[in-house]
C-alpha cells in the first residue's frame, strides 16, 4: 500500500482512532501522543496489511497495544483491564460500521459552523488545547467557572441534536 493511500486511511479512521485512545487514557496529550505513535507505526508497518477493509481492527490493534505500553510506562495503575481495551476496540468497530466517523465529523463540521460565533469561539478554546482548564477558559472571557460548564453543556447538546438530525436526513 502506498503512502498517500495509507495517510488518506489515517485521517479518515482518526476520529474512530482517538474516540478509542482517549476513552482508554482519559488525557487528551496522552491520546494525541498515543494516536501519534499508532499512525507512526501504521506507516512503518503497512506492508503488513493486505487490503483496505482491515484498516480500522488492524490499527485498534496497534492501539490497544500502545495504551497498554503507555500504562506500562507511566508506572501507573493500569485504569483498564486488557480485556475491557478489546471490548472498547470492538465497541469503535460497531459504531464506526453504523455510523462511519467520517460521516459524523462532515455533520458536526456543519453544525459547528451553524454556532454563534461566541459559542463557536468558547467550543474551539475549550477543545483545541489553547487553555489548560475551565478556570483558565472562564478568566479568558471574564466568567466563572460554573457558567462557562452550563454554556459548554448548552452547545453539545445543541450539537448533539444538530448532528442526529443532519445524519437522519442522510438515511
Amino acid at each position: 500500500m502506498d503512502q498517500a493511500h495509507l495517510a488518506q486511511l489515517l485521517m479518515r479512521h482518526r476520529v474512530a482512532l482517538y474516540a478509542y485512545i482517549f476513552a482508554s487514557v482519559r488525557h487528551h496529550a496522552d491520546a494525541e501522543d498515543i494516536l501519534q505513535n499508532v499512525s507512526l507505526a501504521a506507516v512503518e508497518s503497512s506492508a503488513q496489511l493486505n487490503d483496505e477493509s482491515g484498516f480500522l481492527p488492524w490499527t485498534l490493534e496497534i492501539a490497544r497495544r500502545r495504551i497498554l505500553k503507555h500504562f506500562r510506562y507511566l508506572d501507573r495503575v493500569q485504569a483498564l483491564a486488557p480485556e475491557v481495551l478489546t471490548q472498547l476496540s470492538d465497541a469503535t468497530l460497531r459504531v464506526e460500521r453504523l455510523v462511519p466517523s467520517s460521516r459524523y465529523q462532515a455533520a458536526l463540521q456543519g453544525c459547528l459552523e451553524q454556532l454563534p460565533p461566541a459559542s463557536r469561539r468558547l467550543m474551539q478554546w475549550r477543545y483545541d488545547g489553547s487553555v489548560q482548564n475551565a478556570s483558565e477558559l472562564a478568566s479568558r472571557v471574564s466568567r466563572s467557572v460554573q457558567s462557562i460548564y452550563a454554556q459548554i453543556k448548552r452547545i453539545k447538546v445543541a450539537l448533539r441534536s444538530c448532528v442526529e438530525q443532519r445524519l437522519a436526513k442522510e438515511l
